[in-house]
């Protein structure tokens, strides 16, 4: 960019409330002030709670985009999949094909025809490879936004960073960015967006991964250069490592109107669009521990998906069957939403709530969900519940599909989780851990390291470390 007009150094678009928690709740910002780097932040919820502190300081700006999406923006999105992807050989691309035909919910003519219409022109595109070609020939011009470049030209940013950049929204910007000559990076939210969100639009000039795992993915898919990597972590593990071996799960047990000072299992539910009748396993567990089956004081604690509480892929019915779940031995921890345009964007106190949790229980159940590696980080072991209760449901719609997804089959190989596929299965697997809490302990750190680098709360400080570098290195002028 040729502007002589005062620049800002680093861009954040911020599109996501999982993001959120990585870049506003870490101190990750706060840090790049200190630092005196100046800070511009693009979201869709510029009223969202966690940037209330920051926007009081001078080196912080917060911008709300208003550039609407449209339904052909998402069908974009769906059709690259079909153009773009060999849906077939990857687990999660043929689930979302299978349910866009047998389960969409979605009363628009257009989102359930469209499957029949892309579908024909994938199984084409091996005898007519120029079907492919074309669409990433032209494909700029679902990513051109004047106001997207506008804004940027507002900013004037050195370094353009996206979290989620599988997201329209954020490819606009990065695309904006790279037509401009502006560095972008790319650091990413969650462990499945390489193999499980598809290509991105927008290839950056520096990535951010979070372990080896990630590392390798990267070069992979996108056939990167190892200076075009910062391997750093997970910011928003850190507190994991501050939290871990304290107590103040006590107090939210008392909270809870749970014993302090009995044991208890952790369970993390998904949404039903994953896990379809993980509600029924609640219930199983939630009679098992009323009745003793694990020993006379185990209690449990159950935390539904923020999916399941905010959004379009939960179902309410499930929240009134767990409220009749609330006695007891048995409670249930609502995740803390804030109210914004951001799905899923949590209050930061419910950040610190979860990590005490997990630092209190005994073991961690879940149907294969990102808070797996939350549980390792404090050394917890980690069930994974692969299975539909007693139903017997069609693979493409059942839990066990999700086991097979690319991130989870890897983390599970490597031990990071033991996989169960039924209730007998389920109640050995919790005496054994609650027998031998460091049961393939080393499996599970080893897991851990190949996910998130180092497990010492410093992941925050080697995030500011790389984007430092790349402010100041010759990389940060496009080429």
């Amino acid at each position: 960019m040729t502007s002589t007009k005062k620049s800002t150094d680093i861009c954040y678009v911020i599109s996501h409330g999982f993001a959120a928690r990585m870049i506003l709740q870490t101190g990750l910002v706060e840090r790049l002030a200190a630092a005196g780097k100046s800070i511009a932040i693009i979201t869709p919820a510029a009223s969202d709670d966690n940037l209330t502190a920051l926007k009081k300081n001078p080196l912080i700006s917060v911008y709300n985009t208003d550039i609407k999406l449209t339904i052909w923006d998402d069908d974009y999105g769906v059709k690259r999949r079909y153009y773009l992807e060999d849906i077939r050989s990857n687990p999660v691309f043929w689930e979302k094909h299978i349910y866009s035909i047998l389960y969409t919910k979605s009363k628009h003519p257009w989102k359930r025809i469209r499957p029949f219409v892309y579908y024909p022109i994938y199984k084409m595109i091996p005898y007519f490879p120029g079907i492919r070609r074309r669409f990433r020939e032209t494909e700029s011009k679902y990513l051109e936004d004047a106001k997207a470049t506008q804004l940027l030209e507002t900013i004037n940013p050195k370094l353009v960073v996206s979290t989620y950049p599988i997201n329209y929204l954020e490819a606009k910007f990065l695309y904006a960015a790279k037509e401009a000559k502006i560095a972008t990076l790319i650091h990413l939210l969650s462990w499945d967006n390489i193999t499980s969100k598809g290509i991105f639009p927008v290839i950056p000039d520096h990535f951010i991964a979070w372990g080896p795992l990630m590392y390798e993915e990267l070069k992979e898919y996108y056939d990167v250069k190892d200076d075009q990597v910062y391997v750093c972590g997970v910011p928003h593990f850190d507190q994991h490592i501050e939290i871990k071996g304290t107590d103040g799960y006590k107090e939210i047990l008392r909270d809870l109107s749970l014993n302090p000072e009995a044991p208890y299992l952790f369970v993390a539910m998904s949404a039903p669009r994953f896990a379809p009748h993980e509600i029924d396993i609640v219930e199983w567990l939630a009679n098992a521990v009323s009745e003793n089956r694990f020993g006379e004081n185990l209690q449990l604690v159950i935390r539904p998906h923020p999916q399941n509480v905010q959004g379009s892929l939960g179902d309410k019915s499930w929240l009134k069957r767990l409220d009749r779940l609330n006695k007891g031995r048995v409670s249930v921890d609502y995740p803390q939403l804030v109210e914004s345009n951001m799905r899923w964007s949590m209050k930061k106190k419910d950040m610190v709530r979860l990590s005490s949790l997990l630092a209190g229980c005994a073991l961690c159940l879940n149907s294969g969900s990102t808070v797996s590696i939350d549980a390792l980080m404090m050394d917890k072991p980690v069930i994974m519940t692969s299975f539909d209760g007693d139903k017997k449901l069609y693979y493409w719609k059942s839990a066990r599909r999700l086991v097979d997804y690319i991130h989870l089959k890897k983390f599970t190989e490597m031990g990071g989780a033991k996989v169960v596929r039924n209730y007998e299965a389920l109640h050995r697997e919790i005496i054994r851990y609650l027998k031998n809490p460091d049961h393939d302990l080393e499996q599970r750190r080893f897991a851990l390291e190949r996910e998130c680098h180092l497990n010492d709360g410093g992941s925050t400080d080697r995030v500011v470390t790389a984007l430092q570098k790349i402010l100041t290195s010759n990389s940060t002028h496009h080429v």
